[in-house]
C-alpha cells in the first residue's frame, strides 16, 4: 500500500506552491499549538486543591514537545521548497504521518465516548472531538500533496542526472589522450 499521487492540489495549485502554503499554515499552527501548550504547562497542572498535578504536567510537557518537533519539521519543509531539496521534505511527511494517526485515533475515541455520554458531554467536548476529526482529515491529504511533489521533485532529479549532455569537445579530447597514451602493437 502506498500513498496515493496528486498532480495538482485542490485540483488547481501547482504543487510548489501548494507544499510552500502547507509548510507556513504548519508553522503557523505549531507556533500556535505551541503557546497554547506552554501556557497549559504553566496554569493548568494546579488542581482544585491547589496542588501540582504530576500527570497533568508529563502530558502537557510532552505536547510542548512534540509541537516543538512539528515546528522545526515544518519550518524544514518550508526550506526545502525554497531550496528545491526534496530530502527535507520527507521527515515532514513522517512526523505529519504519525501525528495525524494519531490524532485520529483519539479523535475516534473521543467520537465513542461522546456518543456513549451524550448526556453527560457538553457541546465544547463534541466540538473539540470534532475538529480534531476534520484536522486529521485535512492533514492526511496535506500529507499526499507534500508527498506527490517529494516523488516529483526526486523524479526530476533521477531524469536530470540520467540525461546529462555530453559535451563532445571534451569528449574528443579524452579520446586522444588517451590513442596517443596507449602502445601500438
Amino acid at each position: 500500500m502506498s500513498v496515493p499521487i496528486v498532480k495538482k492540489c485542490c485540483c488547481c495549485v501547482s504543487l510548489r506552491t501548494a507544499t510552500l502554503v502547507i509548510g507556513c499554515l504548519y508553522t503557523i499552527w505549531t507556533l500556535a499549538e505551541l503557546i497554547g501548550s506552554c501556557v497549559l504547562v504553566t496554569l493548568l497542572p494546579i488542581g482544585t486543591d491547589g496542588k501540582v498535578s504530576i500527570h497533568k504536567r508529563v502530558l502537557y510537557i510532552t505536547a510542548v514537545v512534540v509541537c516543538c518537533v512539528h515546528l522545526l519539521f515544518s519550518v524544514l519543509l518550508i526550506v526545502a521548497v525554497i531550496k528545491k531539496l526534496p530530502v527535507l521534505m520527507l521527515p515532514w511527511t513522517i512526523v505529519t504521518g504519525i501525528i495525524s494517526a494519531t490524532v485520529f485515533v483519539m479523535s475516534l475515541m473521543g467520537m465513542s465516548l461522546v456518543l456513549q455520554d451524550w448526556g453527560d458531554m457538553s457541546v465544547v467536548d463534541a466540538t473539540f472531538v470534532i475538529i480534531h476529526f476534520l484536522r486529521a482529515c485535512i492533514s492526511a491529504y496535506c500529507i499526499v500533496v507534500v508527498h506527490s511533489y517529494h516523488k516529483d521533485m526526486m523524479n526530476k532529479q533521477i531524469r536530470g542526472t540520467m540525461y546529462n549532455k555530453v559535451n563532445t569537445e571534451d569528449t574528443r579530447e579524452h579520446n586522444t589522450r588517451e590513442t596517443a597514451d596507449t602502445p601500438h602493437v
